[in-house]
């Protein structure tokens, strides 16, 4: 029974990353044609007609990618970021639930190791202290494979990936009591959320208060101009929240559904692994 339910809840998953699939293709075809009226009527003023092609193929749905098959991207962008911070979502529901601690965002760590050091509490505030170091150590993971990697369509992917499955994979076979286990899982989500932060210009797909901040600026904007159309970066913010937002939905059924010993965080690490290998920029 508890086998069939992780099964069901994995279908759930995939179900749900096909479905921002098809709103980010819907969501990119009216941005994408906004931004082509915009760009053709520049370019009648400028007579620079082949400057705005260029343009236009480079905010195309169809990703073309490079010269070679090899460079060209197979997922959007959109599906990307929005399958990124639904994933992060679901890890930061399972692991608050698990573990008491949020592994894949530091913020809280923080607070958990100044709050120790105020109250004297030593050794929380080591555990707190290597849980930071970990993602700190998974950042510089990812930074020095990209920075390694003399390709500009992000090759290094194809070491992250089966590396960032690996992790979670042992992480999962580590018992629940042992604190390794969750050293081990931070430095995996700071080699997987700085990889794709990197991938997507600096986009934070796992913290969601500098959406929220940039979406409220946009509807300010919109609402005091008479220019009524949003830019694709709100587009963006939105797609995350909402995708993060139905991620922590589904890490709490999941987290029902299957329990504490299951190996789900292996799951999670073998979706983060092809959507990397699937999305190179």
């Amino acid at each position: 029974a508890s086998a069939l339910s992780m099964m069901k809840s994995s279908y759930m998953f995939l179900c749900l990353l096909l479905a921002l699939e098809s709103v980010a293709s819907t969501t990119t075809f009216f941005t994408t044609r906004e931004k082509r009226i915009e760009t053709w009527s520049k370019a009648n003023e400028a007579a620079a007609a082949p400057i705005v092609l260029s343009r236009i193929k480079n905010t195309s749905l169809v990703c073309t990618g490079g010269e070679s098959p090899d460079q060209r991207r197979i997922v959007h962008p959109l599906f990307f970021s929005s399958s990124m911070a639904a994933l992060a979502g679901c890890s930061h529901v399972l692991c608050i639930k698990r573990f008491q601690v949020y592994n894949a965002m530091m913020t809280g760590n923080i607070i958990g190791f100044g709050v120790a050091l105020a109250e004297g509490n030593m050794s929380e505030a080591k555990f707190r202290l290597s849980l930071l170091g970990s993602f700190f150590s998974g950042t510089i993971c990812a930074r020095s494979l990209q920075s390694r990697s003399l390709c500009k369509d992000n090759k290094h992917h194809k070491v992250v990936a089966p590396l960032a499955f690996g992790m979670f994979a042992i992480a999962d076979r580590i018992p629940e009591n042992h604190k390794k286990k969750l050293v081990l899982l931070s430095a995996a989500f700071g080699l997987v959320y700085a990889t794709a932060n990197h991938t997507l210009n600096a986009t934070i797909t796992q913290l969601m208060t500098g959406h929220i901040t940039k979406l409220g600026a946009a509807i300010s904007d919109r609402v005091g101009s008479a220019n009524r159309c949003f830019n694709s970066g709100t587009v963006t913010s939105f797609s995350i929240l909402a995708s993060f937002t139905i991620g922590c939905a589904l890490g709490a059924r999941i987290f029902l559904a299957v329990g504490q010993e299951k190996p789900i965080f292996t799951i999670i690490g073998a979706i983060y692994a092809v959507l990397l290998l699937l999305f190179r920029g």
